[in-house]
């Protein structure tokens, strides 16, 4: 069994990878997203999923059995910025790995790494703590995305869908909720160590009254695997346990003094982020492992060690 990897030049993409790497597996990437100091991209293949004769190209060489697609513009609050290159590079994308299987006549696993911004408003099912909340939204909850992300998310799994009808290519669409560990770069947990193993004080934050479930990358690889024994499903991936960001800055930098900086702040932010995973326990029998404060050591020891 031949796989392929897109968007390997990434946090979770690059554990991938190392989790795959004794199997058949061929990890390509084009922007890399990790520390200019890591060298795993040296492993790894070049390719834009915007080139269509390239994608093309690379899958009819390879003649993959399963693609995990990561690469993506995965940034909300860039989306904001720049809400057409990330449509281009999420959804352009996406058609173009689709429909070079189609017009190859390839039919493998297409594994989508979604996301839980797709839900959007949806999320605001409480009134002032998770304690008040109903449920957390499950795979047949509707979708209100609240950024341009969300929304191209939303649409890149609809495309995938639109090929299974046309061509039956098999898929799962997979909603990853806040997911960091080493490597990662650009969001709070990782962030917020890096600031306080270079000394980079105050910190600087952003809302720190927001809701949010964070899943460490290595779980989060584990249950993509283990899609591979699935087809056609939607499926959430991310923790079902929600920390306030206050606290979670207290975990990691203790009374380390702070301030508030504007450009962190987003247009739009979800109040609470949390996963509805029942799903990923019953049908891959997947749950997180890996405990908060255990993430937050390893992501600080990899910063102290790049």
């Amino acid at each position: 069994m031949v796989r392929l990897i897109t968007g390997a030049g990434g946090m979770m993409g690059s554990h991938l990878y190392d989790a795959l790497r004794d199997q058949d597996v061929l990890p390509t990437f084009y922007n890399s997203t990790l520390d200019k100091r890591e060298t795993i991209t040296q492993e790894m293949e070049m390719l834009d999923v915007l080139h269509y004769e390239r994608v093309k190209q690379v899958l009819s060489e390879v003649k993959p059995s399963v693609i995990y697609h990561l690469a993506a513009q995965s940034r909300p609050d860039v989306s904001f910025t720049d809400p057409a290159r990330t449509v281009q590079i999420n959804v352009v994308g996406t058609t173009n790995l689709l429909q070079a299987c189609a017009e190859l006549g390839l039919k493998p696993l297409f594994i989508n790494a979604s996301s839980s911004a797709v839900y959007g408003e949806t999320m605001n099912k409480f009134n002032e703590t998770p304690d008040d909340w109903l449920m957390p939204p499950n795979e047949t909850d509707r979708c209100l995305p609240l950024s341009p992300y969300g929304t191209s998310k939303l649409a890149q799994e609809h495309i995938v869908k639109n090929f299974n009808q046309m061509h039956d290519i098999p898929y799962v669409n997979v909603r990853i909720f806040n997911c960091t560990g080493p490597r990662k770069i650009n969001d709070f947990v990782s962030d917020i160590c890096r600031r306080v193993v270079n000394k980079e004080f105050p910190l600087k934050v952003g809302n720190l009254d927001g809701y949010r479930s964070i899943v460490d990358v290595r779980d989060l690889v584990r249950g993509l695997v283990l899609c591979e024994n699935i087809k056609n499903e939607t499926i959430n991936l991310g923790s079902d346990v929600t920390h306030k960001i206050g606290d979670v800055l207290k975990l990691i930098a203790g009374d380390t003094p702070y301030e508030v900086a504007n450009y962190l702040l987003r247009p739009t932010d979800e109040p609470i982020i949390i996963g509805n995973i029942n799903k990923a326990k019953d049908l891959l029998g997947w749950k997180q492992e890996i405990t908060l404060e255990q993430t937050i050591v390893d992501t600080l020891y990899y910063w102290r060690n790049l």
